[in-house]
């Protein structure tokens, strides 16, 4: 059901990243793969670590990058630390590596836990689910959550709906598995970063809609919906992100940005307002969606801060006050390390509390 990669076939990664909170992106050519010992597909990596090991907390930790590490490299997750998780679990029925998922429990407890679907960004071309991405949320497993990485076919391979065919599998492979690994399968939290948050975005509201899933894919009784939402620096209204990347100005590099939701839709957007509609979540809000965390960057390049706020504004003209939340980070650029502050963590946990009563 969906185009396969020609033999052979190089792929062009976007790899933005942030110095010292600025902002460079670079394009790259490169076999998918080539070059990286675990096979990671070509990501973006819009943070750059100095040469150490970055650690959230005592067990979860990022692999060092020597000081010379081209810029479009981010660590990945050092995982060795982590006593219970399952690694590169196909959800689709395929050997693809982009169909696959990794879970990591928490030390201790029989469960079901809440679970954390956290979905990578990288401009719907690049990322892996083992990058350095998947910091914002692994947290979760010292705290009574399960957390669980995802990847999906990337522009390359696949446009769109089928990413979002893959997301929704492996939430439904998720949900009809919850008691072999022990998660609970009413408390689903769907989170992105960029692109990543369009994914979690489209998660919560489009829940039913047959169009938006192929049940062929595996599971098809089960349901893909998930209870709550968060999204940081997200891709959310695709003519408006279409129009902001063509206005944008060249990066530092002199390259100029790739429309990458355009790739990624197969239209330009900006000149296609309907079929843009039709892929922009904004549409699809109803009065049952679940609650939504919106954290957004003020000064943000390369997403409109503004769609955020339209975003916000949208559900709580549909659902009342209260269902979604926008917490704005003023001056915070694209993946703002101001992201990965413990407060900015703590607010991310809070939401989740107070959703699932765990306050």
């Amino acid at each position: 059901m969906w185009a396969s990669r020609p033999a052979g076939r190089r792929d062009v990664g976007i790899a933005p990243y942030l110095p010292r909170g600025g902002f460079s992106a670079i394009l790259r050519l490169e076999n998918r793969g080539a070059g990286n010992p675990r096979g990671a597909r070509p990501f973006p990596a819009h943070r750059r670590r100095r040469a150490g090991t970055v650690t959230t907390m005592d067990v979860i930790r990022f692999t060092t990058l020597p000081p010379d590490s081209p810029p479009f490299v981010l660590p990945e997750l050092d995982d060795s630390g982590i006593s219970r998780k399952f690694l590169n679990i196909p959800y689709a029925g395929t050997d693809n590596p982009c169909q696959m998922l990794d879970i990591y429990l928490p030390a201790e407890g029989d469960g079901p836990f809440p679970t954390l679907v956290q979905i990578h960004g990288g401009a719907f071309l690049g990322g892996d689910k083992h990058d350095g991405q998947c910091v914002y949320l692994m947290n979760g497993i010292l705290r009574g959550y399960a957390v669980v990485n995802v990847n999906y076919r990337l522009t390359g391979e696949a446009l769109f709906p089928y990413p979002l065919y893959d997301v929704k599998a492996a939430v439904r492979f998720l949900r009809a598995n919850a008691e072999k690994y022990r998660l609970d399968p009413a408390r689903f939290v769907a989170s992105g970063d960029s692109a990543g948050a369009w994914f979690a975005t489209m998660l919560g509201v489009t829940d039913g809609i047959a169009a938006m899933e192929d049940r062929t894919m595996g599971n098809a009784e089960e349901s893909s919906a998930v209870q709550a939402v968060i999204g940081m620096f997200g891709v959310y209204d695709m003519a408006m992100q279409s129009r902001f990347t063509e206005d944008a100005p060249p990066m530092p590099s002199g390259n100029k940005l790739p429309n990458y939701t355009d790739n990624f839709v197969g239209a330009v957007c900006r000149d296609c307002p309907g079929l843009a509609s039709l892929v922009s979540p904004a549409s699809y809000v109803r009065k049952d969606c679940p609650p939504m965390l919106i954290q957004g960057g003020t000064c943000d390049e390369i997403v409109p801060y503004e769609a955020s706020v339209e975003l916000v504004r949208r559900v709580e003209a549909v659902c009342g006050p209260g269902r979604a939340v926008l917490e704005s980070l003023p001056g915070a650029k694209h993946g703002d390390p101001a992201y990965e502050t413990p407060e900015r963590e703590r607010s991310r946990f809070d939401f989740l509390d107070r959703v699932f009563g765990l306050a």
